[in-house]
């Protein structure tokens, strides 16, 4: 058996209790709401393998969510996280959930450039489906959760309104003392490139922090630090955990995090 290294634990989802059962949940809810939503599915937005996202219209003028998929950068797929269509497609936002190539067959660097071609392309393209381009918001939740702060730290991260950074990682160096590194071998440039905490703040929108109030003590910990860095407080989803952070907080409209999110969009008072 390899040897456990320092932050395996910080990584993984070995707490979760119940973890087979979220999958499922999580899979049923997507596949739910791929059939009762219809989106347009694998358009792409760049020349890339992988570089693809599906839509999810809400009529003629709405603001747009893009959000961003965990997977520590090297997995999953836009097609899971359809399950956050109802949380907001039915209240007037948009919904593009948006694929990106995986490590290690790019690098960070790579899947950084796509995120923002795609973030790029629905500004370009979102009266197409009925979407408002001056009201682009982002959001993503783990590596999706780090992409979304790297892209609102970006020169041209002005092209949003505003984002939410749900249970990201901040802070790559971390991520190299765990198991997760052995795929993703990330390199002391990339870590310094790419890891927000330990960068100047360049964030100017309006930026939510959120976190599942049960995640591990790393998670918590970098959420705390880059919100207290962007000069807000991060907000601790209470009785959520790394996947019920979206399954029941991003995409139930009656919880804390949904609303925030909406009234960060203009879509509440």
């Amino acid at each position: 058996m390899a040897e456990r290294r320092e932050m395996d634990r910080e990584m993984s989802l070995d707490d979760v209790i119940g973890l087979e059962a979220l999958f499922a949940r999580r899979a049923e809810a997507a596949e739910t709401a791929l059939r009762s939503f219809a989106p347009r599915r694998g358009v792409a937005y760049g020349p890339g393998r992988g570089e693809t996202l599906n839509i999810f219209p809400a009529g003629e003028g709405a603001p747009v969510m893009v959000f961003i998929h965990g997977g520590f950068w090297k997995s999953l797929d836009a097609d899971l996280f359809s399950f956050l269509a109802p949380g907001f497609v039915p209240f007037g936002a948009a919904l593009v959930v948006i694929d990106y190539p995986l490590m290690p067959a790019v690098r960070l660097g790579d899947i950084v450039s796509a995120c923002l071609r795609a973030a790029k392309w629905v500004r370009a393209n979102a009266e197409s489906f009925g979407g408002d381009p001056e009201r682009i918001f982002l959001s993503g939740n783990s590596a999706g959760g780090h992409l979304v702060a790297e892209l609102m730290s970006h020169p041209e991260g002005a092209l949003v309104l505003g984002g939410t950074s749900i249970s990201g990682l901040f802070d790559l160096e971390p991520v190299t003392r765990s198991f997760q590194n052995d795929d993703l071998q990330l390199t002391p440039e990339e870590v310094a490139a790419y890891s927000p905490l330990r960068r100047e703040p360049a964030i100017k929108a309006p930026l939510i922090v959120a976190v599942g109030g049960d995640e591990t003590d790393e998670f918590l910990r970098q959420s705390r630090a880059f919100a207290a860095q962007c000069g807000t407080e991060a907000m601790e989803v209470a009785g959520t955990n790394h996947i019920t952070v979206l399954l029941d907080g991003l995409a139930r409209p009656v919880s804390a995090l949904n609303i925030a999110v909406r009234r960060q969009m203009g879509l509440l008072p």
